[in-house]
């Protein structure tokens, strides 16, 4: 019976509910789900090593934060089945369940909130007209066309990305927009456009005809020879793309310019791409997340409903 009392004590609503606040705000603070090198750059090697033993890296699946949320849900169970088994006791005067829903709500709402926190998985990728990527579930999603929309000052109004998705080769979206706050759902995914960049891109062909688009700081190994695009020269036409070259004969650095040869292949153009840049959510909590809305407007509007009715 003490264990009880204790598990359903008012004290421990209110540390548990300031711990979980604390610690889960210092969290947003820290990068989550990072690799070892990544902490251990970014931060002194006292601090790396703390947040690595602790699990602080990964806070929202560690123990840290789920048995403190198991215990605040225990506490919370605990004090809304006291007061409606009292309620259901009452003899004098109307029933009040109001916040027996209320609660109802935010136990729904610690189940949504932990089961998100732990199994949230995102991705982003940055994306150029045509490319495409592997989303999870067997579906392709391609880039067919991207919109930056400016204001008459320059300032940014709007990204829109264009995308076909397909799945075991057949389409099952076509032409689908995705804007600022309109996602795309994708499976058990949302699409969200998160941002606009820009790249230098060198388009090299071969011999044969073939073309092959080569971005800044990437590597094409061809023939034996491996072309590194460094950086560009100028801009427009007169543009001149700086290349690194390693073949058998040794490395050497080139310059070259629209309709010039570098190696084997013939630079046909340099120009600046516009990238689209897109997160993939996965966020299986969020079902009950927005589901205990519901119980938890039903309860305070019985709540305060009760409250007036009686004057106070």
């Amino acid at each position: 019976m003490k264990l009880m009392q204790r598990l359903k004590s008012v004290r421990l609503t209110v540390g548990l509910l300031v711990y979980l606040a604390i610690l889960g705000g210092l969290a947003t603070l820290i990068p989550q789900g990072r690799d070892t090198p990544f902490y251990e750059g970014h931060y002194p090697r006292l601090l790396a090593t703390l947040i690595l033993q602790t699990g602080f890296d990964r806070f929202f699946s560690s123990i840290l934060f789920l048995l403190p949320a198991l215990l605040f849900f225990v506490n919370l169970l605990l004090c809304t089945l006291d007061r409606f088994r009292r309620e259901l006791r009452k003899r004098r005067g109307p029933r009040n369940f109001g916040p027996d829903i209320l609660h109802l709500g935010l136990l729904i709402l610690t189940v949504g909130a932990v089961i998100s926190f732990s199994g949230r998985k995102e991705g982003y990728v940055e994306m150029a007209v045509g490319d495409k990527v592997e989303l999870p579930g067997g579906y392709l999603m391609t880039l067919t066309d991207f919109t930056y929309i400016a204001y008459p000052d320059g300032r940014p109004r709007d990204w829109v990305s264009r995308v076909d998705v397909s799945r075991e080769g057949k389409t099952v979206r076509s032409g689908r927009e995705i804007r600022v706050n309109r996602p795309l759902p994708v499976g058990d995914l949302k699409i969200y456009q998160v941002s606009h960049s820009a790249r230098l891109q060198a388009v090299l062909t071969d011999r044969e005809g073939g073309s092959h688009p080569l971005s800044q700081g990437q590597r094409l190994k061809l023939g034996g020879v491996t072309y590194f695009f460094m950086t560009s020269e100028g801009e427009g036409p007169g543009a001149t793309a700086v290349f690194h070259l390693s073949s058998p004969e040794g490395p050497r650095v080139t310059r070259a310019e629209a309709g010039s040869r570098v190696g084997d292949l013939e630079v046909r153009e340099i120009v600046t791409v516009d990238l689209t840049g897109l997160e993939a959510v996965s966020d299986p909590g969020s079902l009950p997340v927005f589901a205990s809305f519901i119980p938890i407007l039903l309860g305070l509007v019985m709540t305060f409903y009760r409250k007036i009715r009686d004057g106070v």
